[in-house]
């Protein structure tokens, strides 16, 4: 009986890089019809006991071409779970800033006009931008896009993988989904968090061996404070209500009239998110 190692050889990684199970192939000839079980136990001893630290586990042929000639595979596989540090109830959180093309059709004032046409004072267009110089309901504008400043927070929770196979809790955060803080959360004020949804991880083991996972919980932020619209101050307004202006129906006015401040958004408490 001759044993040679073939060139076939397969390793299997898994989520850490790390080999977790390969098989080495071996071709041996001359072996007699009688002989087969022997050959398949000379093979498993005479192979390495550990292959890149995973011992070998089992035997098995893979291929009889005929001619006395037998193609065995020796198995190896990891007898351990590759653990990360991590453990259920951990956070981590991050605030990023970015801007965004935001439209307007008021500034905060005209601040220089000047008549093209001789013996003709320019007209006084208020906080009206592009404004097409008509009174009263015959006016008209259109919007300018500025560039503003846009926070989006958000939390990395580790959470243990059978909380999110929960229909209960995903049906929580769903009905959160476009929703504003209606207490303070994490420091801050109610108003100013607008929860824009969550995104899951591929399941890993943690550092006690449980299946955790990690889920991204994102956040829009907009600060409650002062607020000035038509030269007018709002001292304190919530991050997320809306403020608009209602236009003058004085044709030798080309302001606003009044000033409101609408809330588009349902309050809720984010309790429910577990974070």
């Amino acid at each position: 009986m001759k044993i040679e190692r073939s060139v076939g050889e397969k390793r299997q990684l898994d989520r850490f890089g790390n080999c977790e199970s390969a098989r080495i192939g071996y071709v041996v000839s001359q072996v007699d019809k009688d002989a087969v079980d022997e050959a398949v136990a000379t093979v498993f001893a005479l192979a390495p006991d550990n292959l890149e630290g995973i011992p070998k586990n089992s035997a098995e042929i893979l291929r009889s071409p005929g001619g006395g000639i037998i193609e065995i595979g020796v198995n190896y596989k990891s007898d351990r779970r590759n653990y990360s540090g991590k453990s259920a109830g951990d956070r981590v959180w991050k605030i990023d800033v970015v801007s965004r093309n935001q439209p307007i059709r008021r500034s905060l004032g005209c601040v220089y006009s000047q008549s093209l046409i001789s013996g003709v004072k320019a007209p006084d267009p208020g906080t009206r931008l592009e404004w097409n110089g008509r009174p009263g309901s015959r006016a008209g504008n259109s919007p300018v896009y500025i560039m503003e400043p846009e926070m989006v927070l958000s939390c990395v929770a580790t959470f243990r993988s059978r909380k999110l196979a929960s229909r209960l809790y995903c049906r929580q955060v769903a009905s959160l989904v476009g929703k504003v803080n209606m207490l303070t959360f994490h420091g801050w004020n109610a108003g100013e968090l607008l929860f824009s949804g969550m995104n899951t991880g591929n399941v890993f083991s943690g550092k006690n061996g449980e299946d955790l996972c990690n889920v991204t919980f994102r956040f829009n932020v907009r600060c409650n404070g002062e607020r000035k619209v038509a030269g007018i101050v709002l001292p304190e307004v919530d991050g997320w209500d809306y403020v608009w202006t209602l236009p003058s129906a004085n044709p030798n006015h080309a302001g606003a009239a009044s000033v409101h401040v609408s809330r588009i958004y349902e309050r809720a408490s984010f309790a429910p998110l577990d974070i």
